[in-house]
């Protein structure tokens, strides 16, 4: 009779074993294929941030080169029609991208997207006051190129350097 129940009890023991190996198993691969969709999402949330960035930033040099051709133009007085028209594309062409980048963008981000929004967008209206011939108080041809010199070396830069760190935060402090 001893002999029996030991029997029973080991036979108990391996089909108690093989049932929980099976379940831990089950467990270990539903966890693995949890974390596998999330570094998809991850992988797929950041392809969305970098195509948004790169639109934004393609973006907004190109209004900014559009801005500072009538520029050129105001000084040289050769303005047209065409000039005037690209600049209008090019920041309707920005203020989709920044639209977009409003959405997926993280608060260092945004703020600093905003503030090139609002310094191309004011620069915009400096330059069409001036192509109209009905300039404000301060508007002027050297604030517009001021602005223009502020915006390529310190609020792009700063804009990139916020996008780079949101698409890799391990970047080290000098290259941010």
């Amino acid at each position: 009779m001893h002999q029996t129940v030991s029997s029973l009890l080991i036979t108990m023991v391996a089909v108690l074993g093989t049932l929980v190996s099976a379940l831990l198993a089950q467990r270990q691969a539903r966890r693995t294929m949890t974390q596998e969709l999330s570094r998809l999402d991850q992988r797929r949330v950041a392809e969305a941030h970098r195509a948004g960035y790169t639109a934004m930033n393609t973006a907004a040099r190109r209004y900014l080169v559009a801005l500072t051709n009538q520029l050129h133009a105001l000084r040289l007085r050769t303005e047209s029609a065409g000039d005037t028209a690209e600049l209008r594309r090019a920041r309707a062409t920005h203020a989709d991208h920044y639209a977009e980048v409003q959405l997926i963008a993280p608060p260092p981000v945004l703020a600093a997207a905003q503030t090139v929004n609002h310094v191309l967008n004011d620069l915009y209206g400096v330059l069409m006051r001036l192509t109209n011939g009905v300039p404000r108080p301060g508007d002027s041809l050297d604030v517009a190129q001021t602005r223009i010199t502020a915006l390529w070396d310190t609020d792009l830069v700063i804009l990139r350097r916020r996008m780079r760190l949101d698409l890799d935060p391990d970047l080290e402090p000098s290259s941010r």
